[in-house]
């Protein structure tokens, strides 16, 4: 029983670690992954899913595509849906510029333009976009 406890905290401590090494492993953004092909005319979705998944969206953001639920920022199926994708672009890599209804500025980090690679982001843009006509 008591080899069972101290598996179980020695288990606990090293996720503990594991966790703060993960947010204060540098300042360097991560490499962008390998790009299987240029994006087409019109940059399909099918990726978009990835780069939100890596950038943490969900975190902060509801959006059912996703099965995000976060409830710090706005629920982007709603407050993305019928606007333009420039828009969604430049509340990404700008997002104080303007806030969604119901929400202040200075809530979203605003070096997205710098962390995420234009092929990503346009990604990025046409999965929300497309997920907002759900």
């Amino acid at each position: 029983m008591r080899v069972a406890t101290a598996a179980a905290g020695a288990l606990a401590i090293a996720a503990v670690v594991m966790g703060i090494l993960a947010f204060t492993a540098g300042d360097e953004p991560a490499a962008a992954p390998p790009q299987t092909a240029a994006p087409a005319a019109g940059v399909p979705a099918s990726r978009g899913l990835e780069v939100w998944l890596a950038q943490g969206c969900g975190s902060c953001h509801t959006l059912a595509a996703a099965n995000a639920h976060g409830v710090i920022g706005p629920d982007l199926a709603s407050s993305a849906k019928g606007v333009p994708a420039s828009y969604i672009k430049e509340s990404i890599v700008a997002p104080d510029k303007t806030a969604a209804a119901g929400y202040t500025t200075g809530m979203m980090p605003g070096d997205y333009a710098a962390r995420i690679a234009p092929d990503d982001l346009d990604r990025l843009v046409a999965f929300i976009k497309a997920s907002a006509r759900r």
